[in-house]
């Protein structure tokens, strides 16, 4: 069993302060947004007249509103920091009383929104009304349930201005976001350019329609739509940026430093436009369907984390740029000798890519495998082989976790195989074996079963363990994650990496969670990563025998 260094003896005791309760809080309430979202949106909303669609829309921007501006706030009250009664609130314990109550007018609240828009008896006026007031109750309740309203109070009085003072930068959100949709139609007449540009000289025969931007050759022809435009992708790449410059904030120069977001979002847009040309070249060779199918949804995706990992690595590695670079490349040239080269120096290790690198080599194997098929991921057996290669390079990083495994692992994952299937019986829609798999040779389909379970059972558990439970499970609670004891970790942790996990897993996502917490609370409680992957494994061994032995494809 892994047993903490001295380095991990000092280490603060977690505590769970108002702030990090009022992340939960806002988790936890934009989950439920969501799901409730999906009940309201069951009647047709474009058909609404009157004071619903009045109603609709005020909600519809308060909701976004509210989003930008808890976020504004968080992001003040930790600059300023959260005072003495939050402090206090460290220690105060999360209320299962108020959970109950919680739940019980969520699911009012649940019933209310079915209501609302579908008419009825019922006048308007009071449904609404009742649905605003049963949703402020189910957001005072859940504040009351992760801490003592009074703490909240206490805090929010000691915030002075600062409530008002983050209503400027949510205002300014809401503004770039209305700016950016008048932004659509002009960025897809510049990105229908610059793809003519691209593909002209390599397709002499290509014709262009500018009121339609449709760009057309003699065997395929391509729509520049408003969402093609490049703009999403320019505003995840921002989004990067920024997350990117605040977490190594102390090591990049000011101002200076602000120069990676515009250079990112530029590059971005350009690999958009290389993105449809692309697209364009493919299925005028021939290959319309994974030119439709494959590439089209997943060349998006592989421009965005070419682009992201080139700023990334560019700016790190830029001594004008990052502080780090510029005293190690201070240091190496003071260092030389005196033939000119630097200092022998021993590799530094990177534990963060020890745990992430196989997942991530995982999640580009099946990026660009799936970008170059027609709809069936053939290429499935690449990401096992990649994810071995990862696995095998940063072998000597997990020797001071603990891989044993007892009973308590596989009934855990027994569990959560019962908990999948039911989900999965009202969540998703029973599906066969896939006609591309039914329709190649026998041996050849079973060398692909082979591959698919093999790494369902064995190297996505691995990898997926490492990367959340090894890595952000211990990561949230200190920089220094290495010498942090699964032990020491504390609940806010689990619940934050058991919903980055969730989320993962698509329709499923609700299971993910739930399955994410477990794997979690099994590391914590027992000390060994090897129980959450035997617990990880089995579930994943159970649903591969349910797809195999009664038919059910949809699971895989």
């Amino acid at each position: 069993m892994f047993t903490p260094s001295s380095s991990e003896s000092v280490l603060p005791r977690p505590r769970f302060g108002l702030l990090a309760r009022l992340l939960v809080v806002a988790a936890v309430l934009g989950v439920e947004t969501l799901l409730i979202s999906g009940l309201i949106q069951s009647p047709a909303l474009d058909a609404l007249t009157g004071a619903a669609k009045v109603t609709h829309d005020i909600q519809h921007w308060v909701f976004r509103f509210a989003i930008a501006y808890l976020g504004s706030f968080a992001i003040l009250l930790y600059l300023r920091g959260t005072g003495k009664v939050a402090n206090r609130a460290a220690t105060a314990p999360v209320r299962a009383q108020w959970l109950l109550v919680h739940a019980v007018l969520l699911a009012g609240f649940a019933v209310l929104s079915t209501l609302l828009y579908r008419g009825g008896d019922i006048p308007f006026a009071v449904l609404a009304l009742a649905w605003h007031a049963c949703g402020l109750a189910v957001a005072l309740a859940l504040f009351a349930a992760i801490a003592p309203l009074q703490y909240w109070n206490g805090a929010l009085r000691q915030t002075g201005a600062l409530p008002l003072y983050a209503l400027l930068p949510a205002a300014g959100a809401m503004l770039v976001f209305k700016l950016s949709q008048w932004l659509w139609a002009p960025a897809a007449a510049v990105t229908f350019k610059l793809v003519g540009f691209i593909v002209h000289p390599l397709v002499p025969s290509l014709r262009t329609d500018a009121s339609t931007l449709t760009l057309i050759t003699d065997h395929f022809a391509v729509e520049v739509s408003e969402v093609c435009s490049g703009l999403e992708g320019v505003g995840l790449m921002l989004a990067f940026c920024a997350a990117w410059l605040w977490y190594f904030r102390r090591e990049y120069r000011f101002p200076r430093a602000l120069i990676i977001a515009p250079i990112g979002m530029v590059l971005i847009f350009l690999l958009n436009s290389v993105r449809i040309a692309a697209l364009v070249l493919i299925g005028d060779a021939g290959h319309q369907k994974i030119a439709a199918v494959g590439f089209h949804s997943q060349a998006g995706w592989i421009a965005f984390n070419i682009a992201a990992f080139a700023v990334a690595y560019a700016a790190k590695r830029s001594a004008w740029l990052n502080r780090v670079a510029h005293q190690a490349d201070t240091a190496a040239h003071d260092g030389a000798g005196s033939d000119g080269t630097a200092s022998d120096r021993a590799p530094a290790h990177d534990a963060t890519a020890a745990y992430l690198m196989p997942l991530l080599a995982i999640l580009a194997a099946g990026m660009l495998a799936h970008a170059m098929s027609a709809g069936f991921d053939f290429l499935y057996p690449v990401r096992i082989v990649v994810a071995v290669v990862a696995l095998w390079v940063y072998r000597r990083s997990y020797s001071n976790l603990d891989w044993r495994f007892t009973w308590r692992g596989i009934a855990i994952g027994i569990v959560m195989f019962a908990m999948w299937s039911a989900f999965s019986h009202f969540l998703i829609t029973p599906m066969g074996m896939p006609e591309e798999l039914a329709n190649i040779s026998s041996a050849a389909r079973a060398e692909w079963i082979a591959c698919r379970a093999a790494a369902a059972i064995i190297t996505v558990p691995i990898a997926e363990e490492l990367a959340y439970r090894g890595f952000l499970l211990r990561r949230l609670v200190s920089a220094q994650f290495e010498a942090v004891s699964f032990s020491s970790v504390r609940w806010p942790a689990i619940a934050i990496s058991s919903v980055l996990f969730g989320v993962t897993h698509g329709a499923l996502w609700i299971a993910g969670v739930v399955a994410g917490a477990a794997y979690a609370v099994l590391a914590v409680k027992t000390g060994r990563i090897g129980e959450s992957v035997a617990a990880h494994a089995t579930t994943n061994l159970l649903i591969a025998i349910q797809v195999l032995l009664f038919g059910a494809w949809q699971l895989w």
